[in-house]
């Protein structure tokens, strides 16, 4: 009896956790689409990013949804970057940056030493 009850809760934490898995990486690929498009809309070039850097899970200290960022070539600081941040509650992607080690936001006056800026329609977004 204690072994019929033992498999039957762990099969209930399989399916479980088969369907956050589910649900976890269907909204990751969402995010992902929607930070490409961003991305794209932003004004990079596919063929000038050097690496993106998509983790599978954030850290428990990141706000909540999905971060891509991403580093091009020939950036003329190799400390600069640009993050790209998808939140799920208001479906919207966030822009920001890190120049010279400091993180920025699109309003910040650092950005101009970022080899691309942000194209006319993510500014009016």
């Amino acid at each position: 009896m204690n072994k019929k009850i033992i498999w039957i809760i762990l099969i209930l934490l399989i399916i479980i956790g088969g369907i956050f898995s589910i649900i976890h990486f269907h909204n990751r690929s969402e995010a992902e689409e929607k930070i490409d498009q961003y991305i794209a809309d932003y004004g990079i070039p596919k063929s000038k990013i050097k690496s993106e850097e998509y983790p599978m899970f954030n850290s428990l200290s990141a706000p909540k949804g999905f971060t891509k960022t991403v580093y091009v070539k020939n950036e003329n600081n190799k400390n600069n970057y640009y993050i790209f941040h998808y939140d799920p509650s208001s479906k919207k992607v966030k822009f920001s940056g890190v120049v010279e080690g400091n993180e920025i936001s699109m309003q910040d006056k650092l950005i101009k030493k970022l080899k691309y800026q942000p194209s006319d329609k993510v500014l009016n977004q």
